[in-house]
């Protein structure tokens, strides 16, 4: 039954136009060149090290390499890192 819910829902945000991830609960992922990440829509954090920065997200986790990476801001929902990011990588539950 929730998948079925999980089409309506799909079909209807992309009947009204609406913004699928605020309505899905899904991460909104915003970079500035490769030295500024903010993840608005995360769930936590799995892993923290300066090269490696695992983050849950909606159905899996979120996977950020580089240098120097720091967590300059964190909040309930957003989530802003600093740092040279290298490679971003998406993997599903």
């Amino acid at each position: 039954m929730e998948r079925g819910l999980s089409r309506v829902v799909k079909k209807l945000v992309s009947t009204m136009d609406l913004p699928a991830d605020a309505i899905l609960d899904l991460p909104r992922i915003t970079m500035i060149g490769n030295t500024e990440m903010l993840i608005e829509n995360h769930k936590g954090i799995e892993k923290y090290t300066s090269t490696d920065i695992r983050v849950r997200v909606k159905d899996g986790q979120m996977c950020i390499s580089g240098r120097k990476l720091a967590i300059r801001f964190i909040d309930r929902d957003d989530l802003k890192l600093e740092g040279v990011i290298t490679g971003i990588e998406i993997v599903g539950q």
